[in-house]
């Protein structure tokens, strides 16, 4: 299986969108036998003893991923909207989210927040535009915003000193600009009184996050925002637990 998906990889990434009906085709098949004999942590517990079995895992659970980001990346992103596939979408979100958060690999994880910010981009109409993935809106506010962007970098195991740690900051950053470009309000109100609210967050720097998320500065959005988790988690000491 991992040999077909890297084959299927090079395909997209060499005809691009020439290759959805095909894809349309397999991708039902390939979600049927991958996504439910995949451990979210690439390791199950009756496997640790074997160490080419989790090896395998690990490596088919890595070409999946990466599979996904191509199909995202590529303008394909309605390969999983197709009614065959569309019975794998919750699923598939979940795989996304819990890895995006818990990854041990951090260029995995990075994949993974890159697929959702496609996906937003893709099925999300700006403010007050019809749902194009009925639920997909409310989900990615309500659980992917709340616990990748503001749960996982506040857990101390993220480390902001690691340089591929930086970058998949830089990603979260950028996944919340595209979320108040598609969302408006229904995504700063929620991720503000919800989510800082439930960090315990001074509201003076929630209103200071409110004004760079809102200006044109990502640079400025990132680096305050980095500042802003770093207080954070000075002010809990590490006292709470957010998953």
């Amino acid at each position: 299986m991992v040999g077909f998906l890297v084959l299927l990889n090079q395909l997209i990434c060499k005809f691009k969108t020439s290759l959805h009906d095909i894809l349309v085709e397999v991708f039902p098949a390939i979600a049927s036998r991958i996504f439910n004999i995949i451990p979210q942590d690439a390791f199950p517990s009756e496997a640790r003893s074997r160490t080419e079995e989790a090896r395998e895992l690990q490596e088919l659970q890595k070409t999946m991923y990466t599979f996904l980001h191509v199909i995202a990346t590529h303008d394909l992103s309605s390969v999983f909207l197709s009614p065959k596939s569309r019975v794998y979408l919750d699923l598939m979100m979940q795989l996304l989210l819990h890895t995006a958060c818990n990854h041990k690999d951090i260029l995995v994880r990075k994949a993974c927040v890159q697929i959702f910010i496609k996906l937003i981009k893709d099925w999300c109409a700006r403010p007050l535009g019809e749902e194009h993935v009925p639920g997909f809106q409310n989900f990615i506010i309500e659980v992917f915003a709340m616990n990748c962007c503001l749960y996982s970098v506040l857990d101390k195991s993220f480390e902001f000193h690691d340089a591929n740690t930086l970058v998949l900051f830089g990603e979260i950053v950028q996944a919340q600009k595209v979320m108040y470009e598609k969302f408006g309000d229904d995504f700063l109100i929620h991720f503000v009184s919800k989510g800082f609210s439930s960090a315990q967050s001074p509201q003076d720097m929630a209103e200071q996050y409110c004004q760079k998320l809102q200006g044109s500065d990502v640079k400025a959005l990132r680096s305050f925002y980095q500042s802003f988790i770093e207080n954070l988690r000075q002010q809990q000491n590490g006292s709470l637990v957010f998953r």
